[in-house]
């Protein structure tokens, strides 16, 4: 990954916006409207930056890493171009880009539940759980410290176990609590991750309060309902638990 390229007058019609690399919950109009008029009267805004993702397609090319509300503003104002800087990422670290962009300039985050999770989604997917050149995890601590506030050192181990079933396996099940020497154990490790479902609960009442697209709100109360009877099926001792990723989540979509 490089995080400086070239910068270049870029055609709105070659860029490509994929919701799930917006690290934020929706556009604000208000700040659209706002920098569209600020455009208007002359100010001059940082490029957007984009990733060539598919060099064989100039008409449809490029991807949006960070300045959704930029090229908003750029289409209200009936502009066609936009400046972009043209950076070096694979599709798995495009929205670790887009936070480290929005942390250095821009509109700040607002931190919810569900832009929380999705920064730490982004950071693990981006590879920034792993240290150096090896693939030696870095602690519970170290990652914490990294993510700065987004999630807690003892909170961390609930949302890997629960996100990343494979990485937290590979730690033997309390890996991330050993290394950090001293973390949670036992029936404190039971009541970190009631805790943890319960919140993972209200933060599905929010996603689904707050979509409007009817089809995909079914399917994930689909995919919901289908793993409540597979928890209900094991907490009843009625059958083993389910391998990790064999039930249908919110990602599959």
């Amino acid at each position: 990954m490089n995080g400086h390229g070239t910068t270049i007058t870029l055609d709105l019609g070659a860029l490509l916006m994929l919701e799930e690399n917006q690290i934020r919950e929706k556009t604000e109009r208000h700040t659209v409207r706002r920098y569209a008029e600020q455009m208007a009267g002359g100010a001059i805004f940082p490029p957007i930056r984009v990733t060539l993702t598919d060099p064989t397609d100039v008409t449809r090319g490029y991807t949006l890493v960070d300045g959704w509300h930029r090229v908003e503003a750029t289409k209200e104002n009936g502009g066609g171009s936009i400046l972009a800087e043209v950076v070096v990422a694979r599709a798995e670290e495009i929205p670790w880009l887009a936070v480290e962009a929005n942390r250095a300039h821009g509109l700040q985050l607002k931190l919810t539940r569900v832009v929380r999770r999705g920064i730490f989604r982004a950071y693990v997917h981006a590879g920034k759980h792993r240290t150096g050149r090896g693939r030696k995890v870095k602690t519970a601590s170290e990652m914490a410290q990294e993510l700065n506030g987004i999630v807690s050192r003892r909170q961390l181990p609930s949302w890997m176990a629960a996100d990343f079933p494979a990485i937290y396996r590979a730690l033997n099940g309390n890996g991330l609590e050993e290394q950090d020497h001293g973390g949670p154990k036992g029936r404190d490790r039971d009541e970190e991750c009631a805790k943890a479902a319960l919140a993972a609960l209200d933060e599905y009442e929010a996603c689904m309060r707050a979509m409007t697209d009817n089809r995909k709100a079914r399917k994930v109360l689909v995919a919901a309902a289908a793993q409540v009877l597979e928890v209900a099926a094991s907490v009843t001792g009625k059958r083993e638990w389910p391998k990790a990723g064999s039930v249908s989540s919110i990602d599959d979509f």
